[in-house]
């Protein structure tokens, strides 16, 4: 699965976005039947300039990609 990394770095803490060195890995978590409440993510690590992570409701990375497409769209179209 390709990740617009774009929109990862929307998601990436203030703080981290201004040390922000190179995204490492991106994975897809599963969601779990037997676990109550799970839902699938992407967990995002990147160096900042230590390792860190990321946690990000696969939901809310559709919705950004979703808004973003649709803004190319329109300015597709406005130009």
């Amino acid at each position: 699965m390709k990740f617009d990394y774009d929109i990862l770095f929307d998601f990436l803490p203030e703080e981290d976005k201004k040390h922000f060195l190179v995204w490492d890995n991106v994975i897809v978590s599963k969601k779990y039947d037997s676990i109550p409440g799970s839902v699938e993510t992407l967990v995002a690590t990147y160096r900042a300039p230590f390792e860190e992570r990321i946690i990000i409701s696969i939901d809310e990375y559709e919705k950004k990609v979703k808004q973003k497409n649709r803004d190319i769209n329109i300015d597709k179209i406005l130009n």
